[in-house]
Order: C-alpha cells, then structure tokens, then sequence
C-alpha cells in the first residue's frame, strides 16, 4: 500500500483496495458465506419482508471456520492496520446479502452510531466484495470528508434502533456534500473508518449481491450497551474486550 493510499483513506475516510483476494479465495469464501446463510436463516434489515435492505448473518467469524480465517485474512488485516496507523481489535463481522430485484437501498448511516463500544477513533471497516458488485447490484457510496464531523454534528452511539436520527437532521450540510460511489469486482475491499457516512443502493440486477463487512475497532474499546450487543452480554459497562474474544489482529 503506497503512502498516498494512506493519505487518501486518511482524507476522504475511505479506500478501494483492488484484487485483495485471488479468484480462488472468492470462490472459497462466498461458498462459506451462502452455507452459513442456508444454515442459520438470515436476519433483515427492515421493517418486515417487504422493506428489506439487507439480508444478513451476525457474527460469522464465530459460526464458520472459513468465515473466521476470511475476518482474520494477513492481507486485508496488515491493509486495515496501516491505515489505521496501529493495532486493531477484531470487533465483528456480517455476511451481507442483497437479493435481486427486491431489496432496498441502505439507509444513509454512519457505523460509529450503532456499535456498542466507547473509546473509538481508528474504528474501521472492511467491506469484502464476495462476487461483483457493479452499481445496478448495490455497491457503497461514501461521504468524502464525513469522518472529519465535529461531535456536534454526530449522532455517536444508541441504546436501540428507536433513537436513530437522520443523518441530515444532525449533519445540517449534508445534502449538499459529494458523494462518491464505489463499484467492486470480487476480491475487491473498500475500507471506510467508522464515521464516514455511506449507504448502498438497491440490487436492480439478475444476481445476489454478496459482501462480508468486518469492524476492526481500536484495541482500548469498551463496552458500551447499544443496539445489537447479544454476543456481550457477559460484559459489564465500561469493561474492556476480552482479548480470547476479540483478538488483536494486524501489524502497522
């Protein structure tokens, strides 16, 4: 990775790292990514059926062998630790499904917003391309520059999904802010630090769409109760991550 990569995820709070994974580990990986699918059932994002994002499986790393080796990959973890510019926690990871001729765009968030964790600034994710994911298929789209909001203009942390906020209603400039959108091959990675705002569109396309997101938070993190926090219930307010849990991963 060339420094003027940094320079630009540290910029613009995004990056498109091209041909992360060879045709041969796509194939791997999105084979794990759609058993797991088939065997736990997904969750939406959504209302109900008819208002579907996403269809997703929480906490993959932790249910398929593959799937963890994938969240644990030296590539895309030396790639999230350069730009972040020093170690990292393994905090999650999502196989993220969009169906064909069905699911909606992703609402405009930040991922900041909705992780139970107090204590980030080097947050980030990775978002894995499991298959093509051209414009039509609903590829991200970032918010250039949107990491750089004040705390006055962040909604930083809800207890459920009922306090949520417009993105506009908190961030009074963003609609009039650039927007860039990423379209991937398979193999593909796009990094994008936890508060940068972006969305994804609809899959208007023939194919399911296939990703696999992974957070990589700072290590000091604690917990903080918020939205989708089953898998730490065990944690106390205010306690660090346990290191057997959410394993240190990469090297600056």
């Amino acid at each position: 990775m060339s420094d003027e990569t940094v320079r630009l995820y540290r910029d613009q709070g995004f990056v498109h790292i091209p041909g992360v994974l060879s045709e041969e580990e796509v194939k791997e990986f999105r084979a794990a990514a759609l058993e797991l699918v088939e065997e736990e059932g997904p969750q939406i994002w959504g209302a109900d059926e008819d208002e579907v994002q996403v269809h997703y499986v929480a906490q993959a790393w932790r249910k398929h062998e593959a799937l963890r080796r994938l969240a644990l990959h030296p590539t895309i973890t030396a790639l999230a630790t350069r730009l972040a510019d020093g170690p990292l926690r393994l905090y999650s990871t999502d196989v993220l499904m969009k169906k064909p001729h069905g699911a909606l765009p992703t609402l405009v968030h930040d991922d900041e917003t909705g992780l139970p964790l107090s204590g980030l600034s080097r947050t980030l994710s990775a978002w894995v391309a499991l298959g093509d994911v051209p414009v039509e298929r609903g590829c991200l789209t970032f918010v250039p520059g949107s990491h750089l909001r004040g705390p006055a203009e962040r909604q930083e942390h809800m207890r459920d999904f009922g306090e949520f906020v417009n993105i506009a209603d908190v961030w009074p400039e963003y609609p009039w802010r650039p927007r860039v959108t990423v379209p991937l091959r398979a193999g593909d990675v796009t990094f994008h630090h936890s508060r940068t705002v972006h969305m994804a569109g609809p899959n208007d396309s023939d194919e399911v769409r296939v990703g696999y997101g992974v957070v990589y938070a700072d290590p000091e993190v604690s917990y903080r109760p918020g939205v989708q926090d089953q898998h730490m219930a065990d944690l106390e307010p205010g306690q660090p991550l346990p290191a057997d849990l959410f394993p240190l991963v990469g090297h600056p």
